[in-house]
């Protein structure tokens, strides 16, 4: 499904079109970056891609942010907060003289009616073919469920949040990209179309849309009634897709690209040694795993999913698709580098004999090549007995680089060699596209083995463990159904303290570990390549790389 190189010769066309030399008279200072793929959307409450979220970042802010290059949370559109000792209200004082990009005054009415209708399904603009994925899970659902039970108004300037329960993740949930502030003028004027290509966003932020052309580029440009300073020098954004990993490295190479987020061992080697380009490293947040779908009957037995485990030598994936030093075997869900790591779990043993006897006593002497899948009741939950279809065993890869999952397709074929020498063949399978993967494993339609990974959104460990693992037996996760790890962190969360939680995502990471629920490959430094043209750049652990600091020499 990757264009070739020729995609190169549209790329060099697309910037001959938009960028001219920084020096040139009338024309903006321009940074290209050169995508992996489209953004889903460019509204953050509906998505869930680091695509996406890398484009509105540069024009949306939060009430919160995270500072610098560390994750401690500090102030954005909310000048100061403070809580009452239990937690459970919030109160936040608003920036004054702030507009969005449409002219709309940003206030504590504009709050409330982004909060709202992510809150309540019944609001006009809570669509039901949007997916509120990260309200739900932070907030712990909707209308009555949700553990927001009211925004308050104190004056024009100051709003006041009511939580069910304390929220211990509260301060830095609110400092993520899903809850910037949209103007309620286009959000209202928009409706369902808010975020799309013809649309785009609107925001309070340094950088406004332009343009967005599917497949081609996404385009944003300095906006002169920004509230902040501007650090750097940069006046427009161009965001280039270009799939083909080989054609995107070979733009920046020829400076048609000015920086790519990710890098395979031979390209990493290649910056490394340049005079032209940097090699940027983050420290690692991310997490690379291989997910079961549990409405496989097979996959419900421990037997075979610590067979599957033992197939999978982890340390040659590491040493074949990660660039030297920049990953590391994972022995649990959360990062080494992350509160919460439990440095007890023993690292992954891979032992293919084993795997095969396992398999022998799981009733399947002969291997496994098909799988049956089995019916959900009536309220969507996984499973009754009943076997509904038998199909091939798939294992599905990802159709983009990510930093935590560099090449999808060989790792997918590497999986599919170690599985075979133990007996289960899988058929590999893609799902088509970025946005179709996502949509599968939203609707729990992954049925099989799958590829994903995650990138820390805000520092805490309910954002890793307790987002995918907290609530058991959703579609979203594949029905994953341990009703011990479910508890530990829905219990984690609600503690308002750092040493009272920790203990609680150590043993759910054990337990996880123990059970193989679901099976981690590796960890990975965020690792990019930037044009040495550009200056006063880094690469922030939860991907905050603004190019407003950026200044292009």
């Amino acid at each position: 499904m990757f264009r070739k190189l020729s995609l190169l010769l549209v790329c060099v066309s697309l910037v001959i079109a938009f960028v001219a030399p920084a020096a040139a008279q009338d024309e903006p200072v321009t940074l290209v970056e050169g995508d992996l793929g489209n953004a889903v959307q460019l509204y953050g409450a509906v998505v869930t891609d680091g695509i996406s979220y890398n484009i509105l970042n540069q024009g949306c802010e939060s009430l919160l942010r995270f500072t610098g290059e560390a994750t401690s949370v500090g102030p954005s559109l909310a000048e100061s907060y403070e809580g009452n000792e239990d937690a459970t209200e919030w109160t936040f004082h608003l920036r004054q003289d702030v507009t969005f990009q449409d002219g709309t005054p940003f206030n504590a009415d504009a709050v409330i009616f982004n909060f709202e209708a992510w809150r309540f399904t019944t609001n006009p603009l809570h669509f039901e073919s949007q997916v509120y994925e990260y309200y739900a899970t932070f907030f712990n659902g909707f209308d009555d469920e949700s553990l927001i039970t009211d925004i308050e108004k104190i004056d024009d300037y100051t709003v006041k949040f009511y939580l069910s329960a304390p929220y211990g993740p509260m301060l830095n949930a609110l400092a993520t990209s899903m809850f910037q502030i949209h103007s309620p003028a286009a959000l209202e004027q928009y409706g369902e179309n808010y975020g799309t290509p013809e649309v785009g966003y609107v925001c309070t932020g340094p950088y406004k849309f332009v343009e967005w052309s599917t497949d081609e580029r996404v385009v944003l440009d300095l906006w002169d009634g920004y509230w902040g300073e501007v650090e750097g020098n940069v006046e427009r954004i161009i965001f280039l897709t270009i799939p083909d990993p080989a054609a995107r490295f070979l733009a920046l190479q020829a400076g048609e690209v000015d920086f790519v987020s990710t890098l395979d061992p031979e390209q990493a080697a290649i910056v490394k040694d340049s005079d032209t380009l940097q090699l940027l490293v983050a420290p690692g947040l991310q997490t690379f795993y291989l997910g079961f779908n549990y409405r496989i009957k097979e996959f419900n037995d421990i037997r075979v999913r610590e067979a599957i485990s033992l197939a999978m030598d982890r340390q040659i994936y590491v040493e074949t698709f990660f660039p030297p030093d920049t990953a590391y075997v994972a022995t649990t869900f959360l990062p080494a580098n992350m509160w919460g790591f439990n440095p007890d779990v023993p690292a992954p043993e891979y032992n293919p004999d084993k795997a095969i006897e396992l398999l022998a006593e799981a009733g399947f002497p002969d291997g496994l090549s098909e799988v049956n899948v089995l019916g959900l009741n009536e309220d969507g939950t996984c499973c009754t007995e009943e076997i509904v279809d038998t199909i091939p065993l798939t294992l599905y890869w990802q159709p983009v680089s990510r930093g935590y999952n560099p090449d999808g397709e060989g790792a997918g074929q590497a999986m599919a060699a170690d599985l075979a020498r133990i007996g289960v063949n899988v058929t590999l399978d893609n799902g088509g596209d970025w946005a179709t993967y996502l949509d599968m494993r939203r609707n729990g339609n992954l049925l099989g083995l799958f590829q994903l990974g995650w990138g820390a959104d805000n520092g805490d460990p309910d954002n890793f463990s307790g987002y995918f693992f907290a609530d058991c037996n959703n579609a979203r996760e594949s029905y994953f159904n341990f009703p011990e790890i479910c508890d530990l962190l829905t219990q984690a969360k609600a503690l308002p303290m750092q040493e009272q939680r920790e203990p609680l995502y150590q043993e759910a990471d054990a337990l996880l570990a123990e059970t193989f629920g679901r099976l981690t490959i590796a960890h990975a430094d965020g690792l990019a390549a930037l044009s040495g043209r550009v200056k006063n750049w880094f690469l922030a652990p939860l991907g905050g790389n603004l190019v407003r600091y950026a200044v292009i020499e």
